[in-house]
């Protein structure tokens, strides 16, 4: 047959449980908490680099695109 569990060993176990697995489940979402602040970091100085770089092509295009149409008219007079 089961095992009878008496008030005081399910006591003793949740007690265990809030000490124990509790505690270690919190040193665990500190440490998610670090680690996505870092990914954060990361992913911000990435996307920042691209961006400007995004801008350099653009800069580059329009002044291409303005030197084209210049020449363009400029031939025609």
């Amino acid at each position: 047959m089961a095992k009878r569990v008496t008030t005081q060993q399910l006591a003793n176990e949740i007690e265990q449980i809030k000490d124990n697995h509790l505690a270690h489940m919190a040193d665990d979402i500190d440490e998610l908490k670090q680690a996505v602040k870092e990914n954060r970091t990361f992913f911000q100085d990435r996307l920042d680099r691209m961006d400007n770089r995004i801008w350099l092509i653009l800069g580059a295009t329009v002044s291409t695109l303005v030197t084209i149409i210049g020449a363009f008219f400029g031939g025609m007079m």
